[in-house]
C-alpha cells in the first residue's frame, strides 16, 4: 500500500526530476521503461537535465527513408542533437509524435533503438490518444551506429567530427575511437579531475586521513601518535569509498556495504586509541550515531523521491496539459 505523501513534501522531492519536463504533464509515461533505457537505477536518480526532445525525431516521424544516412537536413540535425547527448550528459531523448511516428523512425534508427514510453489512456471519448511519447538512448543509438555498417560509421565520423569527449560516456569514447571518428580527445587525468565522484573521493579521503590526528593529543593518550596516524592512513581508503558509496552506490546491497565499511573503518583508530589510553572523545560515538541515522534518514529520502516520481509519471495527464 503506497505511503501517502503530502503535495507540498512531494513537490520537493521530485525537485529537477523528470516530473518538470512538460511531456509528463501531457502523457502518462511507462517509469521503469524510461530509468531502464537512460542506464540508471531508479527513475529518482535521473535528473530533468539529463533528457532532452529533439525535433529531429519527430522530422523522422514525417521522413519516407530507410535507415541511415537520410537526407541530409535530417541527418545534420539528428548529428547536432546526438554530439549535444554526448557532450553534457544526456541520458535520453524523449519526443511526442503521432501515433504512426515510431515505426517510421524506427525504419531510419533501428527496430531495437526506439521505444513507446507512453502509456496508451484513452481520451475523453474513448479514443486512442493521437500522440505517443518515443524514448531513444543516445548512447545506444552510438553504439549501433558504430557497428552496424561502414555507411553508419561513414556518418559518424562525418557529424561528430571534433567532438569534445570531455563528459562523454567512456563506452561511447571506445566505439568512436574504434569507428575511426575524428573526436578531441581529453587527457584521462582532466576527466577524472571534473568527475564529481572523484572529488568526493579526494575531499573525504584528506579529511580522513586526517581525523585520528586531534586525538592523539587528548590528556591521558600514552601511546604513539605516529601509529595512530599509520592505523588513518591505511583505514582512510576503505573509509573513503565506504562513504561515497554511502551516499551514491546504484543499488542498496552497495548503499549497506558502504554504511558498514565506513563504520568500521571510522572506529579501527579509535580502537589502538582506547588500548592506549584511559577515557576517549565522546564525540566518536556521536559520529556514529551521525552516520548510522544519516544513512537511514538518506535512504527513506531515496525511496519517497523514487515512488513520487513514479507515481508522477504513471498519473493521468493534466486537464490542461493535453
Amino acid at each position: 500500500m503506497p505511503i501517502p505523501v503530502p503535495g507540498a513534501l512531494s513537490r520537493l522531492l521530485a525537485v529537477r526530476s523528470l516530473l518538470d519536463h512538460p511531456l509528463t504533464q501531457r502523457h502518462s509515461l511507462d517509469a521503469a521503461l524510461i530509468h531502464r533505457l537512460a542506464g540508471t537505477p531508479r527513475c529518482g536518480d535521473l535528473t530533468v537535465r539529463q533528457v532532452a526532445e529533439p525535433p529531429v525525431l519527430a522530422e523522422m516521424g514525417e521522413a519516407a527513408a530507410v535507415g541511415l544516412p537520410v537526407s541530409e537536413d535530417i541527418g545534420w540535425r539528428l548529428g547536432h542533437s546526438l554530439g549535444h547527448a554526448l557532450e553534457q550528459g544526456v541520458r535520453l531523448w524523449l519526443c511526442e509524435v503521432p501515433r504512426q511516428a515510431p515505426e517510421r523512425i524506427a525504419r531510419i534508427l533501428g527496430e531495437d533503438l526506439i521505444h513507446v514510453v507512453s502509456l496508451d489512456r484513452p481520451d475523453e471519448r474513448g479514443e486512442p490518444a493521437p500522440t505517443v511519447v518515443v524514448a531513444v538512448s543516445p548512447l545506444h543509438l552510438v553504439l549501433a551506429l558504430a557497428r552496424r555498417s561502414e555507411e553508419t560509421r561513414e556518418y559518424l565520423r562525418v557529424v561528430l567530427e571534433g567532438l569534445d569527449t570531455l563528459r562523454c560516456p567512456r563506452r561511447a569514447i571506445v566505439a568512436l575511437r574504434a569507428a575511426g571518428v575524428p573526436v578531441l580527445e581529453r587527457p584521462p587525468a582532466l576527466r577524472l579531475i571534473l568527475n564529481p565522484r572523484f572529488i568526493a573521493y579526494v575531499v573525504i579521503f584528506v579529511y580522513s586521513s586526517l581525523r585520528a590526528l586531534p586525538v592523539a593529543f587528548v590528556p591521558g593518550f600514552h601511546g604513539h601518535w605516529w601509529v595512530l596516524w599509520i592505523i588513518d592512513i591505511v583505514t582512510a581508503v576503505p573509509y573513503t569509498w565506504g562513504l561515497v558509496e554511502m551516499v551514491a552506490g546504484s543499488r542498496i546491497r552497495w548503499r549497506l556495504t558502504g554504511l558498514v565499511t565506513a563504520l568500521v573503518t571510522f572506529v579501527i583508530p579509535y580502537v589502538y586509541f582506547w588500548s592506549q589510553g584511559e577515557g576517549y572523545p565522546r564525540i566518536v560515538v556521536v559520529v556514529i550515531v551521525a552516520i548510522i541515522l544519516g544513512s537511514m534518514l538518506l535512504e527513506t529520502v531515496r525511496w519517497l523521491r523514487d515512488r513520487t516520481i513514479v507515481r508522477g509519471l504513471k498519473a493521468p495527464p493534466s486537464p490542461g496539459g493535453a
